[in-house]
């Protein structure tokens, strides 16, 4: 799902602060494992720091708005329609956005919270996806003030393929009074799925 971002002012300068922090948080995560290693071969059991939370104290820090979320992801990978509905009807403001690169058959601007449930609830309804829910795995999640960056990977099947390519997209959630007011979805190699549609096409 690649939207074209605003190459200018306030917002890119969000974004790219937020994308930022994605490759600062996997770097620490590195460097804590690294020094877990160190401390085992020393003989000494590694000790969490306070850059190193447990389990337990993440959820009990989890923001609102990332518990909305959450929410929003389990009920999608476990293709539970009515907790689906439930976290977009509540999750949501009834005004908002969900942007998708037009080149995707689901792409496009999709305006208002009944439209955006109605095309989200399509992933867990369908009986041919071109996303399986249930594959889809969230490697990461970055907030930062109202917005939340989140890092999904998963297979997509082009329309009339018979296997998946490997893909991922950053997910660009907005909130406002704590609901999803914008939520613009980016793939990583949206000419990739372009150039699987056209093989798919092309063996039809």
């Amino acid at each position: 799902m690649n939207h074209e971002l605003s190459n200018s002012g306030p917002a890119l300068l969000d974004r790219r602060k937020a994308l930022a922090a994605l490759g600062l948080g996997a770097a620490s995560l590195l460097t804590g494992m690294g020094t877990g290693a160190q401390a085992q071969q020393a003989g000494r059991s590694p000790s969490l720091t306070p850059s190193q939370p447990t389990h337990r104290e993440e959820r009990t820090r989890m923001s609102a708005n990332r518990a909305t979320l959450e929410r929003y992801y389990s009920a999608l990978q476990h293709k539970n329609a009515d907790e689906l509905r439930s976290a977009i009807e509540e999750g949501f403001a009834p005004d908002a956005v969900l942007r998708i690169s037009d080149s995707l058959p689901y792409g496009g601007t999709h305006a208002g919270r009944q439209v955006i449930l109605t095309m989200l609830m399509g992933f867990v309804t369908t009986t041919k996806p071109i996303i399986r829910p249930e594959q889809i795995k969230i490697e990461r999640m970055v907030e930062e003030g109202d917005s939340v960056v989140v890092k999904a990977v998963f297979p997509w099947l082009a329309p009339g393929a018979r296997e998946p390519i490997p893909m991922s997209a950053f997910e660009w959630f907005t909130f406002r009074d704590g609901r999803v007011s914008e939520m613009v979805v980016s793939y990583w190699d949206t000419a990739a799925c372009l150039a699987a549609m056209k093989a798919a096409a092309a063996n039809t």
